[in-house]
């Protein structure tokens, strides 16, 4: 203020130059200073988020896994362009399910009890596959999808308690999509990670870039070693010969599956990376889904009651009018103008869609009500109908495929929609309960669907038909 002309104006100005910067950028050098000092005290926690996220700090058991990935990479694409896909996809889950493991008790994380659960439940489905297969289209993308969800239930990532819950659906999007693209150059990271220590001044070459190293001064040894031990011995040289033969033939197919390997690890190391370190697995949180869902819950009570009437009541009138003919399955007797296969397929697939629909209506009738489902007795009551009749016409519809595999035998395109039905009934069986008592219905849905999906990946079932057909 005292330099020569420096006035009261000039520092007035100054003053409010200095005023509208900290205004504007105040808030982004706190944070900055913020994430500076969670750096240098190593904090590895979960930044506010706000913050930029620290990468996690990386031990010799993620740069070991890293390397291994790749192999796990490369031996997935192996198994489903070798000509023995089903028998190789069963080794794979098998050699999955062991990196898996190894890693977290590598990383000192045992697994929770339900992810044991898990792993049953993918090797029940991919190691059959190399003998027998009930569901073709069915068995691999679900798979694939046990595989993912199970990997994020050992790790002890699942959005509630680690257990599965009312929201399956989004622990098996991060299982799936966010986790593993969220943490897809993780690999890369860890891989050519510099370490904190220094030798004499000077960053060791470490991990992935010392192995880089090695190789190029092996290969002008092995150059020089190679021919002259192939001189030595007939063998050794009728060896490298060969090798170099089949090499040569092959080395179009090894860089085809290596080129999509790469990816694939990435994937896969991602998704396990991610579930070790608690890296963007919380992207989506359990209170914000609560929140949401409190806020869909907008409908009036009386919007919800008087939609289920009118559709409790077309199906008491559907039920009356079609009573004998719908119950006529129970007494072994058919409409005399019909025979067996056309009293069956008539209508039979249409029931099932309409007990889909329902349980989809129940959903949405209980999760957009206004008031809860003991708060309003009016929709537990009509829900409560809703799933009865849902239950009766489920049960007409077993009659008639049960009536129609007496006659015609079993198969198991006839099997399928029985378990589906069944599974249905036990679905709406838990909402019937849920009127009265609190319990997971979702979890315990989801858990009976697995193991019912196992029970016919496990047996042969197409061979148990034969003789049941045979036999009978």
């Amino acid at each position: 203020k005292c330099a020569e002309g420096f006035t009261d104006t000039k520092y007035m100005e100054m003053l409010l130059v200095k005023e509208h910067f900290l205004r504007r950028y105040g808030t982004i050098i706190r944070r900055y200073k913020i994430m500076n000092d969670m750096q240098k005290e190593g904090v590895q926690e979960r930044l506010p988020q706000f913050c930029a996220p620290i990468f996690p700090k990386c031990d010799s058991i993620d740069r070991l896994f890293a390397v291994i990935y790749l192999l796990v990479g490369y031996a997935f694409i192996y198994a489903c362009s070798s000509y023995t896909f089903e028998q190789n996809l069963a080794l794979f889950t098998i050699f999955y399910g062991a990196v898996v493991l190894a890693y977290l008790w590598g990383k000192e994380i045992r697994p929770s009890k339900e992810s044991w659960f898990w792993l049953g439940v993918m090797l029940s489905i991919g190691v059959p596959y190399a003998f027998w297969s009930t569901v073709h289209l069915l068995q691999v993308p679900v798979l694939m999808a046990v595989a993912a969800y199970w990997t994020l239930s050992a790790s002890g990532r699942l959005m509630k308690d680690g257990r599965t819950s009312q929201w399956v659906i989004f622990d098996g999007w991060n299982a799936l999509v966010e986790v593993p693209f969220c943490n897809f150059i993780c690999q890369v990271q860890v891989l050519f990670q510099k370490k904190d220590q220094e030798t004499d001044g000077k960053k060791p070459v470490g991990g992935a870039g010392g192995i880089l190293l090695g190789l190029l001064i092996a290969l002008p040894a092995l150059a020089v070693i190679l021919p002259l031990l192939s001189s030595a011995d007939a063998g050794f040289q009728y060896l490298i010969e060969n090798m170099g033969v089949s090499l040569g033939d092959h080395l179009l197919v090894v860089l085809l599956r290596m080129f999509f390997a790469v990816p694939v690890s990435f994937y896969l190391f991602g998704l396990i990376f991610g579930g070790v370190h608690g890296k963007d697995t919380d992207r989506i949180q359990e209170e914000k889904l609560i929140k949401a869902a409190a806020s869909v819950r907008r409908v009036p009570d009386t919007a919800i009651c008087t939609a289920l009437t009118v559709i409790c009541l077309v199906y008491c009138l559907f039920i009356g009018l079609q009573g004998a003919y719908l119950f006529s399955a129970f007494g072994g007797r058919i409409p005399e103008d019909l025979t067996y296969s056309e009293y069956a397929r008539r209508g039979f697939f249409e029931l099932c869609r309409i007990g889909a629909w329902n349980l989809i209506i129940a959903g949405c009738a209980g999760g957009c009500s206004r008031s809860g489902r003991r708060e309003h007795k009016g929709v537990g009551v009509l829900l409560l109908l809703l799933s009865v009749l849902t239950l009766l016409l489920l049960a007409t519809a077993v009659s008639k495929m049960g009536m129609y595999i007496s006659v015609y035998g079993l198969t198991v395109n006839r099997i399928l929609p029985l378990v589906f039905m069944l599974w249905m009934g036990i679905a709406f069986f838990c909402m019937i309960l849920r009127q009265w008592k609190d319990f997971p219905a979702v979890r315990c849905c989801i858990l009976a669907g697995a193991v019912m999906f196992c029970l016919l990946c496990l047996f042969p079932i197409e061979d148990w038909t034969e003789l049941y057909n045979t036999w009978a």
